[in-house]
């Protein structure tokens, strides 16, 4: 809903004293005002380029990882070094591999699979660690390090499988790369730094949710295509063009993190005190909030992005991103406006319901093409609660805040790989089973979301009237400014919600 309504000159100088620059020429005023109420697209074109690299990068080590590894123990198992499955990565061997047979073949893929979740349980559980760090010392780090140390760490990975692969080294040291990407706070730890510095060039409306949107709608339409490149490149050519290809991208994106605009500067120097106190940072977001009913909000919104990550996490090992990634860059651009709060999520819920259910009662591939019609909203609901959360804290609180999204994250990987344990025990008597409690998390995810869309109506008129009520005593013209969505971030709006001062209105 837009309020259109009249607003004075600007408030008392002393209000906005954290903004740069004077406000009393009308021509800065306006300046500042344009650049407050849109997206800073040269930095926004920066860190999308940056994240195009990361996923290309990422999709490709995945694919690698498992091939290689299923290539190594094929090795091991069968005796024979010059064994190939570059061309037929998960068929069976052919006859002239001695010693091998569908058992072998079996065998080999149950042990990838499981030496994959190992993998991937030593980094999102290390990454918890990595995470908490990366949001207790936000307010010290400065954005650029806030992304540098974890892209470090993933370059770190990158290069521990080239190793491996180049010198023909026990994959036992692939646990090295594992770690280090782990303490550094894995791929939630990237995207922690990537969203913190788009929190930092979008203003607090709804533009910075289209922009979060954007980002990670980008990301899975990327990731899906290189999918198939990725399988193309090992077929033809050797492990070693892959891996050296996922290597320089994460040097690449190292590179640019580094070369990045500096935005905003660490508030607070390193100091024992800090160190003592830095769990206080990190839950900051609910404790330095003086409004009960943002605290609440917050509180909603991260069970419900809790469970709606664990869905999503299993899902991914489908094959589905390329349809809802697509739908994250149509849709929300086109009704963000008419679909205010998380209602939008909501909608996008309930479409995962009905691919849920397709899913699990599906027998032939007509309703599989049915459940793929329907996945459009799988996206939605995560995109939009990071985007509305992050509209209710100040720069400060956006570390600790993102940082408690990535903790939910890696600790939705371990509660992802124990439903896809599920899925397989459940082949044997019931296939719809995991889909069914797909189902029914999402169920719950819905009821959140409904919980926190009402508390963000109640708190959106609460602050409009705020807002007025801020401006109404300074009076030298009258401007006529959109009090909903379009320009909230104007210097009225923008100190009333750093303050957080709602309920003493």
């Amino acid at each position: 809903m837009t309020l259109l309504g009249k607003i004075e000159n600007g408030p008392d100088k002393s209000l906005v004293s954290s903004q740069p620059g004077p406000v009393a020429p009308s021509d800065k005023a306006s300046q500042g005002k344009r650049q407050l109420a849109s997206i800073q697209k040269l930095p926004y074109v920066l860190i999308n380029t940056f994240i195009i690299i990361l996923t290309v990068s990422d999709r490709n080590r995945i694919i690698l990882l498992n091939q290689f590894l299923y290539n190594r123990l094929a090795r091991e198992i069968t005796g024979n070094l010059s064994t190939d499955t570059t061309r037929n990565p998960c068929g069976s061997f052919n006859a002239s591999d001695t010693g091998a047979s569908q058992s072998d073949s079996n065998n080999i893929q149950g042990m990838t699979s499981s030496m994959v979740m190992k993998f991937d349980l030593s980094v999102s559980l290390l990454g918890i660690l990595g995470s908490l760090f990366l949001g207790a010392f936000s307010t010290s780090l400065g954005r650029r390090v806030q992304l540098l140390i974890p892209i470090s760490g993933y370059t770190v990975r990158a290069l521990s499988i080239l190793a491996v692969a180049f010198w023909d080294l026990d994959i036992s040291w692939l646990y090295v790369g594992c770690v280090a990407e782990g303490l550094t706070g894995g791929a939630p730890g990237v995207y922690l730094g990537v969203f913190l510095y788009v929190s930092d060039i979008t203003p607090r409306n709804r533009k910075r949710t289209l922009g979060l949107a954007l980002l990670e709608g980008i990301r899975g339409i990327m990731g899906s295509g290189i999918n198939i490149a990725s399988g193309q490149m090992i077929q033809r050519t050797s492990f070693l063009v892959p891996a050296s290809f996922t290597a320089c991208g994460g040097l690449l994106c190292v590179s640019m993190a580094c070369l990045m605009p500096v935005r905003t500067q660490a508030s607070e120097t390193w100091s024992m005190k800090m160190m003592k106190t830095s769990w206080k940072t990190m839950v900051s977001p609910i404790s330095k909030t003086q409004d009960y009913r943002v605290r609440h909000m917050v509180l909603v919104a991260a069970v419900a992005y809790f469970f709606g990550f664990s869905t999503i996490y299993s899902l991914d090992r489908f094959g589905r991103q390329a349809i809802f990634n697509t739908t994250i860059i149509s849709l929300v651009p086109l009704l963000h406006r008419c679909f205010p709060g998380v209602s939008l999520a909501i909608l996008g819920a309930v479409a995962n319901i009905a691919e849920y259910t397709i899913y699990a009662f599906a027998n032939t591939d007509l309703h599989l093409f049915g459940a793929l019609a329907v996945s459009f909203g799988q996206g939605l609901p995560l995109n939009m609660i990071r985007g509305e959360t992050s509209r209710l804290f100040g720069s400060e609180q956006q570390g600790p805040w993102f940082a408690c999204l990535a903790v939910l994250e890696n600790i939705s990987f371990s509660v992802g790989l124990f439903l896809m344990a599920v899925y397989s025990m459940s082949l044997s008597f019931y296939v719809g089973l995991v889909f069914n409690v797909f189902a029914l998390m999402t169920v719950v995810m819905i009821a959140f979301l409904c919980r926190f869309q009402s508390m963000w109506v109640t708190y959106q008129s609460t602050l409009v009237q705020c807002e007025k009520d801020v401006a109404a005593p300074v009076s030298l013209q009258t401007t006529d400014i959109d009090l909903g969505d379009d320009t909230v971030s104007a210097a009225e709006r923008q100190v009333f919600l750093e303050k957080q001062q709602a309920p003493e209105c």
